[in-house]
This record gives structure tokens, C-alpha cells and sequence, in this order.
């Protein structure tokens, strides 16, 4: 006999953004969505980032990879810009716009 105790969605999706001054940096953010139904019944949803594509800077494109893409950052913070300050300021901004409700809304009945 088999006895669900617990559920999980997994859902990724991206959003696409501009930062810096004058948005000189272009990219597209991956997170990953996890949507639970907790133990009072009621859903939530944690979300993390998982990663970056599509990155621009001043319109021209940067090589994907993991090498060229922290040689990208390096460069970044040699000029005085913190990418990872500027994603995180993204991340709150998105989420204290309501990313999470938006997330719960649109996958909540997928749990039942």
C-alpha cells in the first residue's frame, strides 16, 4: 500500500531583464518554482534562481559557459558593477511584486 504524505511541483521559467545604468546588462533569468501544499493545507511556493542565458551587454551577445560567463562578471566588477547585487535586486523586486502569488495561481489546482 502506498500512502502519499506529501506533493511537490517543480516548475522552471524565465524572466527576462535589463539592469544597470541605462540597462547595458541583458539576460535572461532561469528559476526553478517549488510548489507544496503544506501541512495545513494550505499551497506555497519557494523559489530559487537557477540560472543565467542569453546575456547581452551594450547589445552584443556574450559566449555561453561557465568559464566565459564568470570571466564576464570579473570584468564587470573591474568596472565597479556587481552583477550578482544587480540580480538579487531583480529577484526582490520581482518577488515583492507578487512573483509568488502569480506562480501558486497558475499551478495550485496541478497539486490536487
Amino acid at each position: 500500500m502506498i500512502k502519499v504524505t506529501s506533493k511537490t511541483l517543480i516548475v522552471n521559467f524565465e524572466t527576462e531583464v535589463k539592469l544597470g545604468k541605462n540597462d547595458a546588462i541583458e539576460l535572461t533569468l532561469v528559476h526553478q518554482a517549488f510548489i507544496y501544499e503544506g501541512k495545513n493545507g494550505n499551497v506555497d511556493c519557494d523559489l530559487e534562481l537557477a540560472d543565467f542565458t542569453n546575456v547581452k551587454f551594450l547589445g552584443m551577445p556574450i559566449k555561453e559557459g561557465y568559464k566565459q560567463f564568470n570571466q564576464f562578471k570579473e570584468q564587470l566588477l573591474a568596472l565597479g558593477i556587481n552583477l550578482d547585487k544587480l540580480v538579487d535586486e531583480e529577484i526582490e523586486k520581482l518577488t515583492n511584486n507578487g512573483l509568488k502569488s502569480i506562480i501558486i495561481s497558475m499551478f495550485r489546482d496541478r497539486l490536487n
